[in-house]
């Protein structure tokens, strides 16, 4: 029988080259879909509105803060917004959690403006993109919350039993001041009155879809003046129930403060 003879295929090195291409061209865009997918760093940045809202009312020292959400490089889910604000004049603490979404849609309703606004939940924001945020923060602190309600409690029921439709609303308001517990609880209400003239850092904490927490810091600061304006809140929650029984306007005062933002803005908790 003939010898037969074995023939190798070899490449030449141009060939390989091609081959190495026309793979690296194949499967290109599975590998940047998948590193955009999972290897792409998320970023959350809060972009806060030109002012912050200070309150003090019945329901004690709150902010409101306004601004945007942007998700760099991939989607996220937003489970919870956090502040925490910091009197440097002792370091005293007032931790929030978000309480509602104001949403920016008015309507008219009967005639008159309505502004609706929805229980604070996990939300998504887009990759790259924005989604505008309104957040009133609530007061954490249940054993202050607890004696809040305890005092305006008992303070509504001693308004209910001053209230008659044969006494004037200044009489009336005049009764209610002279009560013994009125003075002492408007002096624990001083007492313990957050707003005092001070510098305030803003701790802004984000947590999102990565298990990971955005802190976002802003700086702004109390004069004597401002402080001394918002002090009359105190005497405005303590005759709110009393001024609705006589249909009179309770008007509590807000402060809309400028801030910086510090410069250690963006910092990342695992």
């Amino acid at each position: 029988m003939p010898e037969e003879t074995v023939r190798q295929v070899s490449m030449t090195p141009y060939e390989i080259i091609a081959t190495i291409l026309a793979i690296i061209a194949l499967i290109q865009p599975w590998i940047i879909a998948i590193w955009k997918k999972f290897f792409r760093p998320l970023k959350v940045t809060f972009i806060p509105s030109a002012k912050i809202k200070l309150y003090y009312n019945r329901s004690g020292a709150y902010i409101y803060l306004g601004g945007v959400i942007e998700a760099k490089n991939r989607s996220a889910v937003i489970k919870d917004i956090s502040a925490k604000v910091i009197r440097q004049s002792d370091k005293a603490e007032l931790v929030m959690d978000w309480s509602s979404f104001m949403v920016p849609v008015f309507q008219s309703i009967g005639g008159n403006a309505v502004t609706t606004s929805e229980i604070a939940r996990s939300f998504m924001v887009s990759a790259n993109g924005l989604n505008p945020i309104f957040v009133e923060f609530a007061n954490t602190d249940t054993q202050l919350n607890d004696e809040l309600n305890r005092i305006h409690e008992k303070i509504k029921l001693e308004t209910r039993r001053i209230c008659n439709i044969n006494i004037p609303f200044d009489c009336a308001e005049q009764q209610q001041q002279e009560i013994s517990e009125y003075q002492r609880f408007r002096e624990e209400l001083l007492e313990n009155f957050y707003w005092k003239t001070s510098k305030y850092v803003i701790e802004l904490s984000i947590h999102h879809s990565d298990d990971k927490t955005e802190i976002c810091r802003y700086q702004f600061s109390l004069s004597q003046e401002e402080t001394t304006e918002f002090k009359r809140n105190i005497d405005e929650a303590m005759l709110c129930e009393l001024k609705m029984l006589y249909y009179q306007p309770v008007c509590f005062s807000i402060i809309q403060k400028d801030f910086a933002v510090l410069k250690n803005n963006a910092s990342i908790v695992e």
